[in-house]
């Protein structure tokens, strides 16, 4: 009997997932690209961490999987383990193997359970794991976020995810093919590697001007500033990358020693450049209290001692928001007063408060997991030292201002000195007085002169310009005409044979445009010309080119491809954007559109040829569509 219970109990573990589960199934195919799991992965808590894989997929524990109910998974903290479940679908024609990706660096330790089917049919599971308890060449795939390599089996199948960590709970999951994701890498380092030059620009600047000025609130804005970069270079897990990728229990707790000195050095900026003490005694006090916990803080994350670093996270998020309130509320009313510095500090203040006032509601699962709460210190951050740096600056000024009055009072006693020892030279300094004035409002007359002329200059130069670009741009959609095109074409095809790389003319003609017009009127059909226009600029890169090529036909030229497929992926994105009903004042209208499609240097490698065959490309395909051919958009063939 036992026998017969155990073997019943493996049978209902191997049942398709659309039986054991509500959450919907991954369909895995070519062409996939990128695709966010949180709608798929369902969820079960593991309090004491004591439960294997055999138990998850035991019936028992199967039922409490429970769907996630969001786009992005946010657990916020929790001392749990918790399980993830998604089920995927693959065919004969599936990819073998996709990349899993966890969009988040400090999570602690991510195992993976994949299966796998044997030369029987017979299905086993994988393990593999990653994190930053693990040293840095022991992950599968080395990047600053865990990605754990995925085989696919055929058939219905559950993936299994075991998630542990001290931090943050937040699980941005995306499934990924290879080729995908590495350009999806490079262009994310590329912007962080922007980020953190800027923000390196700036201690650097800001640090020479403490050296020429020797004013210590510079000083304490470029520790501020460098504490607050090297944080995110950490939670980033850049840090654990190339600083100390062999350091796991540093990689773990440098985040939070860094946001402890955060907290202890924007308190002593803050005090320093609003002058807390004279203006705000009270909130000088707790800002003052804040930066010795924050100091007290970072030692403690930085030896290990007393407390675990998840729990000083926590504590410098609340902590944090309480303290940014109190300075916001001291700014406003000192703003109200006419407080000049008041006025950069709540600008920048308040815009690192919301994305900080962000953070902490993702951190303890209020505010789902979008780009906005995962990088709001990012936002925050630049915005803050951006304004403040202004604020610097105007500091600067400041201090001109007050050194001037200061050597004009100065002046103003010498010169009373001057009249009480030298009464008869008076008479003398007036006429010297007077005759300047007279030449200060000769030269002011003049340079009023000037700068007229230079209007007119500068008025000329416009009506130039656009004149310029009405010749060479399309008065309706203002994109680029149809001569314009024309010598961009030859451009492009001279920088796309240099480069050697592929150059696509895609000519987009609009199916229905005249019925538009007959029914709802000319102006209707404007209005749809230019939304159309608009659609097609968002649809393709900012290097591409879009341009009108005569009533509702439009050239797209989409140079520096590598492989012709890339202008397959286009067309299909401008059809779709299209395909979208187009709100007009009559009421929504939904049009098509059929595109023709050559490649140079594969089809041709003269311009007009190149128009001349994507032409016949769109008649063939408006054939097509009238003779019941297949839509006008594109699928990648695999």
């Amino acid at each position: 009997m036992f026998r017969v219970l155990r073997l019943l109990l493996c049978v209902l573990a191997a049942l398709p997932c659309a039986v054991l589960a509500e959450a919907p199934v991954v369909q895995v195919a070519n062409g996939i690209g990128s695709l966010p799991m949180g709608r798929f992965v369902e969820l079960l808590e593991d309090p004491d961490g004591s439960l294997g894989l055999d138990e998850v997929r035991s019936p028992v524990h199967a039922a409490r999987f429970r769907p996630s109910g969001a786009e992005q998974v946010n657990i916020g903290y929790s001392h749990s383990a918790w399980w993830l479940r998604f089920c995927l679908r693959a065919n004969s024609d599936s990819p073998r193997e996709l990349l899993l990706e966890v969009r988040f660096p400090s999570i602690d330790l991510i195992e993976m359970y994949a299966p796998v089917t044997g030369a029987a049919g017979a299905v086993a599971y994988t393990r593999s794991q990653s994190g930053d308890t693990l040293p840095w060449h022991e992950r599968e795939i080395r990047n600053r976020n865990p990605v754990l390599r995925l085989p696919v089996a055929q058939g219905e199948h559950y993936v299994y995810l075991r998630v542990t960590s001290q931090s943050v709970l937040t699980m941005p999951i995306y499934l990924w093919q290879p080729q995908a994701f590495e350009h999806f890498n490079s262009d994310t380092q590329m912007v962080l590697g922007v980020f953190y030059g800027v923000i390196l620009a700036l201690v650097i600047y800001n640090l020479m001007l403490f050296v020429s000025l020797r004013d210590r609130v510079y000083l304490y804005y470029v520790l501020y500033t460098a504490v607050f970069g090297l944080y995110l270079f950490a939670y980033d897990g850049l840090a654990f990358q190339y600083l100390w990728p062999d350091s796991v229990w540093w990689a773990n707790h440098a985040p939070a020693a860094a946001l402890s000195l955060v907290l202890m050095l924007g308190a002593v900026f803050a005090r320093s450049f609003l002058v807390l003490p004279r203006i705000a005694p009270r909130a000088d006090r707790f800002v003052l209290a804040t930066g010795a916990l924050g100091g007290v803080l970072a030692v403690l994350a930085a030896t290990g001692t007393l407390l675990e670093y998840g729990v000083i996270l926590r504590i410098i998020s609340v902590v944090g928001a309480l303290s940014a309130c109190v300075t916001l509320y001291v700014c406003v009313r000192e703003v109200l007063r006419g407080y000049r510095p008041a006025k950069f500090f709540l600008l920048a203040w308040s815009g690192l408060l919301v994305f900080i006032l962000l953070g902490t509601l993702r951190n303890f699962a209020l505010a789902p997991a979008n780009f906005a709460t995962i990088y709001c210190l990012h936002i925050g951050l630049m915005l803050d030292v951006l304004l403040l740096s202004f604020g610097l600056g105007d500091r600067i000024n400041i201090i001109k201002q007050e050194k001037q009055l200061a050597q004009a009072e100065a002046l103003a006693n010498q010169q009373a000195l001057l009249e009480a020892t030298r009464r008869s030279e008076r008479e003398l300094e007036q006429r010297v007085l007077d005759r300047t004035a007279e030449l200060n409002a000769a030269n002011e007359r003049l340079h009023v002169d000037a700068r007229e002329r230079e209007l007119l200059l500068e008025q000329l130069r416009e009506s130039e310009e656009r004149m310029r670009f009405m010749a060479q741009h399309d008065a309706l959609t203002g994109l680029p005409n149809r001569y314009s095109m024309q010598e961009r074409l030859s451009l492009a095809l001279e920088l796309s044979r240099r480069n050697r790389k592929k150059l696509a003319v895609m000519l987009v003609d609009l199916d229905g445009f005249k019925a538009v017009n007959d029914v709802h009127g000319h102006p209707a059909g404007d209005q749809l010309l230019v939304t159309v226009a608009a659609r097609l600029r968002t649809s393709v890169r900012a290097s591409d080119t879009v341009a009108r090529f005569g009533g509702d036909e439009f050239v797209i030229l989409a140079s520096e491809l590598e492989r012709t497929e890339d202008a397959v992926m286009v067309a299909e994105k401008i059809a779709d954007m299209v395909s979208v009903p187009i709100p007009l004042a009559s009421g929504p209208c939904r049009i098509g559109c059929s595109i023709g499609i050559s490649v140079f240097p594969d089809n041709a490698d003269d311009p007009d040829e190149l128009l001349g065959l994507a032409d016949k490309a769109m008649y063939r395909r408006k054939a097509e569509r009238g003779t019941g051919g297949r839509p006008a958009y594109f699928f990648v063939e695999t």
